[in-house]
């Protein structure tokens, strides 16, 4: 009997993990492997940290975040910026 408390245990912490990711229902992100693409480097000059990357939902803008600034690209042609706030 005592080996049933901490089977019932883990059971529970389980069933409240699974519960909590089905009810937040995640959104599956998007990869591709290297070969697939293209790759083209962005950099702004006295900016770092780039570190959030959200591409819009009609996947015509690419936003990036970095320390200093957020930016908005073409995300067809990322060396278009087509705004950015400091």
């Amino acid at each position: 009997m005592r080996m049933c408390a901490p089977v019932g245990g883990l059971l529970t912490a389980l069933a409240v993990v699974f519960g909590t990711a089905v009810a937040f229902a995640p959104v599956p992100r998007i990869t591709w492997e290297h070969r697939e693409v293209q790759l083209v480097q962005f950099h702004e000059p006295g900016i770092f940290n780039y570190s959030a990357l959200l591409l819009s939902e009609d996947e015509d803008t690419l936003f990036v975040g970095a320390r200093e600034a957020v930016f908005a690209l073409n995300a067809h042609n990322i060396s278009k910026k087509q705004h950015e706030v400091w």
